[in-house]
Protein backbone atom coordinates (compact mmCIF):
# COMPACT_ATOMS: atom_id res chain seq x y z
CA UNK A 1 0.00 0.00 0.00
CA UNK A 2 1.16 3.61 -0.66
CA UNK A 3 0.56 6.87 0.68
CA UNK A 4 0.35 10.14 -1.04
CA UNK A 5 -0.36 13.13 0.36
CA UNK A 6 -1.31 14.08 3.72
CA UNK A 7 -0.28 10.10 4.76
CA UNK A 8 2.96 9.96 3.04
CA UNK A 9 6.05 9.39 5.19
CA UNK A 10 7.84 12.94 4.07
CA UNK A 11 4.74 14.83 5.30
CA UNK A 12 4.30 13.21 8.49
CA UNK A 13 8.02 13.45 9.04
CA UNK A 14 7.91 17.14 8.16
CA UNK A 15 4.62 17.78 10.16
CA UNK A 16 6.74 16.25 13.57
CA UNK A 17 9.38 18.34 12.72
CA UNK A 18 7.14 21.53 12.94
CA UNK A 19 5.70 20.16 15.72
CA UNK A 20 8.23 19.98 18.17
CA UNK A 21 11.61 21.97 17.58
CA UNK A 22 14.88 20.07 18.03
CA UNK A 23 16.36 22.09 20.32
CA UNK A 24 13.12 21.77 22.94
CA UNK A 25 13.05 18.16 22.24
CA UNK A 26 16.77 17.74 22.96
CA UNK A 27 16.86 19.94 25.98
CA UNK A 28 13.86 18.00 27.41
CA UNK A 29 13.94 14.42 26.41
CA UNK A 30 17.90 14.20 27.08
CA UNK A 31 18.63 12.31 29.48
CA UNK A 32 15.73 9.53 28.48
CA UNK A 33 16.70 9.76 25.22
CA UNK A 34 20.48 8.86 26.18
CA UNK A 35 18.67 6.02 28.26
CA UNK A 36 16.73 4.43 25.71
CA UNK A 37 19.81 4.14 23.24
CA UNK A 38 22.50 3.08 25.99
CA UNK A 39 19.85 0.43 26.07
CA UNK A 40 18.63 -0.27 22.73
CA UNK A 41 22.59 -1.26 21.45
CA UNK A 42 22.55 -3.66 24.42
CA UNK A 43 19.39 -5.13 23.63
CA UNK A 44 19.96 -5.57 20.04
CA UNK A 45 23.50 -7.24 20.59
CA UNK A 46 21.74 -9.92 23.14
CA UNK A 47 18.78 -10.24 20.44
CA UNK A 48 20.84 -11.06 17.94
CA UNK A 49 24.53 -12.87 19.83
CA UNK A 50 21.90 -14.24 22.38
CA UNK A 51 24.74 -12.86 24.93
CA UNK A 52 24.31 -10.17 27.37
CA UNK A 53 27.10 -7.39 26.92
CA UNK A 54 26.63 -5.50 30.13
CA UNK A 55 26.75 -8.78 32.26
CA UNK A 56 30.87 -9.74 33.35
CA UNK A 57 31.31 -13.10 31.40
CA UNK A 58 33.72 -14.35 34.57
CA UNK A 59 31.25 -12.86 37.38
CA UNK A 60 28.00 -12.12 36.06
CA UNK A 61 27.62 -9.28 37.52
CA UNK A 62 26.43 -6.26 35.49
CA UNK A 63 28.67 -4.12 33.80
CA UNK A 64 28.41 -0.13 32.95
CA UNK A 65 29.94 1.54 29.70
CA UNK A 66 32.33 4.08 31.06
CA UNK A 67 33.58 5.36 27.08
CA UNK A 68 33.67 4.85 23.92
CA UNK A 69 36.93 4.75 22.24
CA UNK A 70 36.81 5.60 18.55
CA UNK A 71 40.28 6.78 17.76
CA UNK A 72 42.27 3.89 15.92
CA UNK A 73 45.88 5.23 17.29
CA UNK A 74 44.61 5.20 21.06
CA UNK A 75 42.57 2.03 20.54
CA UNK A 76 46.38 1.02 19.00
CA UNK A 77 48.36 2.29 22.24
CA UNK A 78 45.94 0.85 24.49
CA UNK A 79 46.05 -2.75 22.83
CA UNK A 80 49.96 -2.37 22.70
CA UNK A 81 50.34 -1.52 26.26
CA UNK A 82 48.18 -4.65 27.72
CA UNK A 83 50.20 -7.00 25.13
CA UNK A 84 47.03 -7.84 22.89
CA UNK A 85 48.38 -5.77 19.53
CA UNK A 86 48.81 -8.15 16.85
CA UNK A 87 48.56 -6.48 13.54
CA UNK A 88 47.18 -9.27 10.99
CA UNK A 89 49.25 -9.96 8.46
CA UNK A 90 47.95 -9.18 4.85
CA UNK A 91 46.35 -12.50 3.54
CA UNK A 92 48.26 -13.49 0.35
CA UNK A 93 46.01 -15.88 -2.32
CA UNK A 94 47.41 -19.32 -1.64
CA UNK A 95 47.23 -20.51 -5.08
CA UNK A 96 49.64 -19.52 -8.28
CA UNK A 97 48.57 -17.47 -10.58
CA UNK A 98 47.46 -18.76 -13.85
CA UNK A 99 49.32 -20.22 -16.55
CA UNK A 100 49.49 -18.40 -19.80
CA UNK A 101 47.95 -20.89 -22.36
CA UNK A 102 50.75 -22.53 -24.68
CA UNK A 103 51.24 -21.58 -27.99
CA UNK A 104 52.67 -23.85 -30.86
CA UNK A 105 55.76 -21.99 -31.97
CA UNK A 106 55.27 -21.48 -35.50
CA UNK A 107 57.65 -22.77 -38.00
CA UNK A 108 58.53 -21.75 -41.62
CA UNK A 109 58.13 -24.42 -44.18
CA UNK A 110 58.56 -23.11 -47.81
CA UNK A 111 56.43 -24.22 -50.55
CA UNK A 112 58.33 -25.83 -53.27
CA UNK A 113 57.68 -23.91 -56.77
CA UNK A 114 55.76 -25.97 -59.04
CA UNK A 115 57.00 -24.79 -62.32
Amino acid sequence: MRYFGWYSTRVRGERARKAVPSAVQSAEDGPETAARARSAWARLIHKVYEVDPLQCPKCGAPMHVIALIDDAAVIRRILEHLGRWAPREVQRNPRAPPKKPSVPELTYHPVPDIA
